[in-house]
């Protein structure tokens, strides 16, 4: 899976999750929410890895 395919899926999962215990609705995200994001976000973009390759 590709990087950015990662950062979309954590988050639509974020958004959803926040969706339905926090009430939001749209784009917003609460600010706790939207520091998990920021911090998933950063820890992908710092990943020593690199690209995932789904076939192992």
């Amino acid at each position: 899976m590709n990087k950015e395919k990662e950062i979309e899926t954590v988050t639509l999962m974020v958004r959803r999750y926040c969706w339905g215990v926090h009430g939001t609705r749209g784009e917003a995200l609460c600010p706790a929410c939207a520091a998990l994001l920021e911090y998933a976000r950063q820890r992908r973009d710092r990943c020593p890895h690199g690209e995932i390759d789904s076939h192992e």
